[in-house]
């Protein structure tokens, strides 16, 4: 575009999605404002400094089907940051640490019937070869799956991840949401015969953020701007017109706007959105999380994920990075996430730190009673509030669209990721797609 006709497209939110629209709106001439409400950039993939180095706040791994995340990767010149390991996944249940990486280990999962084992192989098999997905999305996820793999299978396996995880919408949530964590998986296995193969990069998402972040430091036309938080979306007409921030009302006129932020955030900033709008975009829930960081002297167990069935055991998963990621350089030491997804209204979200790792502490001594607190070197907590949206059945009426009833204004959001679960490769591609609805509409 030459300079007099360049237009002014304002993003908020410098997470993957938001740095990824940027990036291709910058490199086709639009003049490009990220606002970045944190200090820091990279949203739910942002890291904290680990003995100098950065870690993920919250855990992440690539799958064989993140398409739009190793593209990017590969078009950033990064893919040889980019490596695949044999994952390694054990399942605690009833006191007892069983294998549950490949078919072998399921045939040898006792605490399901072996029928049901057989079953539950024949769901992972059929999910991996199944591409439509709209009618599940009229069918519970709990219904779905007892009718496919059986009872206690159910009960043992998929009870508590869904119950932990949702709570009291645990028996709501969408067949459809489920199938998809099931396919993204099983497309990680190279035969069906072995274990998934989950991909990451030498310094995680870091490695992505940072590459986009210097594209857009580079651009005379791009402005990336932490500690901006936006106060309110204008709009005149029915059009946007521009962005005021919080700090000293700073005034942004902006051609569009690219909201990456979650849903009940941007209802919040932008008061000029009609109410029949309103009203369907406040009918989707989300749940927050809080996840534990830890450091540690050794591993805990040798597997990357470890899946976990226990009533005395509040959170439903131990996941060891560094079980996964080769490339971490810690000297035998271990780095292990512990997640809580739950409601912010439910106690266990404003648990004090100190509280947290409590129970950290106790769960973990029950999965490896060899463990110690001494092993500890270093931890951190982290609260998101909108960190997943909670996907009940029918939810695809729930999805908005990209172009909202104001001209100009754009929004990604994870509810527009569905059925997928929320990844950094769908981010990337809800960002891309944005960016070229806007190029597309001013060409």
């Amino acid at each position: 575009m030459a300079s007099d006709q360049q237009l002014t497209v304002c993003v908020i939110g410098a997470g993957l999605s938001g740095l990824s629209a940027a990036y291709d709106l910058g490199r086709q001439g639009y003049r490009v404002v990220v606002l970045e409400s944190e200090s820091f950039i990279g949203g739910l993939a942002s890291s904290v400094e680990v003995d100098e180095r950065p870690i993920e706040r919250f855990y992440h791994f690539i799958c064989g089907d993140d398409h739009d995340l190793i593209d990017l990767v590969d078009e950033l010149g990064l893919g040889d940051k980019l490596h695949w390991e044999p994952s390694k996944t054990k399942f605690y249940y009833n006191g007892k640490l069983y294998g549950f990486g490949t078919p072998f280990d399921l045939l040898r999962f006792s605490a399901v019937p072996f029928l049901q084992r057989i079953r539950f192989g024949l769901n992972v098999i059929a999910s991996r070869y199944t591409n439509s997905w709209e009618k599940l999305d009229k069918v519970g996820a709990k219904s779905w799956l007892i009718q496919q793999i059986g009872q206690q299978a159910y009960n043992v396996i998929w009870d508590p991840l869904l119950r932990v995880k949702f709570g009291e919408y645990h028996d709501r949530v969408s067949a459809a949401w489920i199938w998809h964590r099931i396919y993204r998986v099983a497309k990680s296995r190279r035969r069906l015969w072995e274990p998934e193969y989950f991909g990451y990069l030498e310094r995680g998402s870091e490695t992505v953020i940072e590459a986009l972040a210097e594209k857009l430091r580079g651009m005379p036309n791009a402005e990336l701007r932490t500690n901006a938080r936006v106060k309110q979306i204008h709009s005149a007409n029915g059009r946007v017109t521009g962005i005021t921030l919080i700090n000293g009302d700073e005034h942004i006129p902006c051609d569009a706007v690219v909201s990456t932020v979650a849903l009940p955030v941007l209802l919040k900033v932008t008061p000029d959105l009609p109410s029949s709008y309103r009203e369907k975009l406040s009918q989707v829930d989300y749940l927050g999380v809080v996840c534990g960081l830890l450091k540690l002297k050794q591993p805990i167990t040798q597997s990357f994920w470890v899946n976990i069935n226990d009533p005395n055991i509040p959170f439903n998963g131990i996941i060891e990075y560094s079980n996964l990621n080769k490339h971490m350089n810690l000297g035998g030491k271990s780095v292990a996430y512990i997640p809580y997804y739950l409601r912010t209204s439910a106690p266990r979200y404003s648990y004090s730190d100190e509280r947290l790792m409590d129970e950290f502490i106790d769960g973990i001594h029950r999965v490896n009673p060899d463990f110690d607190p001494s092993w500890i070197e270093e931890w951190h907590i982290s609260r998101a509030p909108y960190a997943q949206a909670i996907c009940t059945v029918g939810f695809a009426d729930l999805v908005p669209d990209h172009q909202t009833p104001l001209t100009g204004l754009y929004i990604t959001d994870s509810t527009q990721f569905y059925p997928e679960d929320r990844t950094i490769s769908a981010a990337i591609r809800m960002g891309r797609r944005v960016a070229g609805m806007i190029i597309e509409k001013s060409s």
